[in-house]
């Protein structure tokens, strides 16, 4: 069999003299701009130069939930939290509250503008290693378009910014204290299922450097997107666009192939399981040595919270119980139940510890949901 040779990468330079002179002068003349962060941003070079900037300058910052692992532990004051689906978190207020925004590796698809910039009379600065897709709520004033990492490069000595805006800084306070008093309350969630934000909470003790994270999408991707972080890029992957039921296994599959050595955990509700879970056969037969954790309610949750909302009744979003130890064993895995909150940390320690695929299963506490979509424009729930 003849290998094919793969066509060399286009070398990209940095943007523009004149581009970058002007979003300089937009940038310094501004009195309380804000970076939005997009999936590019979270390519290991290209967050490193992202890095180096705000190690020289000063900015609020927001990712949307794909720029996941983008910024340092160092910069982690001045970043206000990730948006995305839907426009009514306290990093939001930071992004509307910006006179003008320097998007990083941003696509629209990952959180639309209309969502954060309609009717917005305030220039962007675009730097992408495109061009923007041009629409109402989307015209930069200034693209910066070439390798992001040389762009940036260039850029950071041009900007003389070393201080936050007077309401930025009172944001960001308000957010660092927003997000103790959810770590707190966190811990304190025992019942059974076990609240999202109780397993969050385990989940960020376990997210050290060595592993990577992939999620699939559902009402518990909207808690692992909103307040679980990472400080590495791309070890914490989020679906694009918030469309890719069953991912998470796939993905989880190929990260074992590339970084062999990290440990793997995929995380999907029971819903988006079914979705791929035909593939815990290739998990099998390659000996993937990955976790996969299922949250279980036995409905399609993110759905039927929407329909509520917009229809006040439900239809066609649940489906009866499923034996999913039974279901690994058929496959040649292993499964373990997560019976409390208490048997979290141990559970999982011991499916890493498990040679090849392992599932884990817990049920849990969706009654909060409806708190996801609070003070939400009707026409924001799609």
């Amino acid at each position: 069999c003849k290998s094919i040779r793969l066509s060399t990468p286009v070398a990209q330079g940095p943007a523009a003299k004149h581009s970058l002179s002007e979003a300089a002068r937009l940038i310094d003349s501004a009195k309380s701009p804000v970076i939005l962060l997009g999936l590019m941003a979270s390519k290991p070079k290209f967050s490193a130069a992202i890095r180096n900037l705000l190690s020289t300058t000063t900015f609020p910052v927001v990712g949307t939930f794909q720029a996941a692992g983008a910024i340092s532990r160092e910069e982690f004051p001045y970043f206000g939290g990730r948006v995305g689906q839907i426009a009514n978190q306290p990093a939001d207020a930071l992004l509307d509250s910006g006179d003008l925004i320097i998007t990083i590796g941003y696509d629209a698809v990952e959180y639309w503008p209309s969502n954060w910039n309609k009717g917005k009379d305030r220039p962007i600065v675009h730097i992408d290693v495109v061009p923007a897709s041009i629409e109402n709520d989307y015209s930069p004033a200034v693209e910066l378009i070439g390798d992001i990492e040389e762009t940036l490069t260039a850029l950071s000595p041009l900007l003389h910014r070393s201080h936050l805006a007077d309401e930025s800084a009172r944001l960001l306070q308000m957010i660092g204290q927003d997000r103790q008093r959810l770590i707190a309350e966190a811990a304190k969630k025992s019942g059974v299922p076990i609240h999202p934000l109780r397993l969050v909470s385990e989940l960020q003790k376990i997210l050290t450097p060595d592993v990577t994270v992939c999620s699939d999408m559902g009402s518990f991707s909207m808690y692992l997107s909103r307040y679980l972080f990472s400080f590495r890029a791309r070890q914490f992957l989020i679906t694009n666009g918030q469309q890719t039921l069953g991912v998470a296994l796939p993905w989880a599959i190929a990260a074992t192939i590339v970084r062999p050595h990290e440990k793997v955990l995929s995380i999907s509700g029971d819903g988006g399981f079914l979705f791929s879970a035909n593939e815990l056969e290739t998990a099998v037969r390659l000996n993937s040595h990955l976790v996969h954790m299922i949250w279980i309610d036995g409905h399609y949750d993110m759905v039927a919270t929407q329909e509520r909302l917009k229809y006040g009744r439900t239809s066609g979003v649940d489906f009866g119980p499923l034996d999913y130890t039974k279901y690994a064993e058929a496959f040649g895995a292993i499964a373990f139940q997560i019976q409390s909150a208490d048997q979290i940390a141990p559970t999982l320690k011991k499916a890493f510890d498990t040679p090849g695929p392992v599932l884990v299963g817990v049920h849990v506490d969706y009654r909060d949901n409806a708190r996801l979509f609070e003070d939400v424009h009707e026409e924001s729930i799609h």
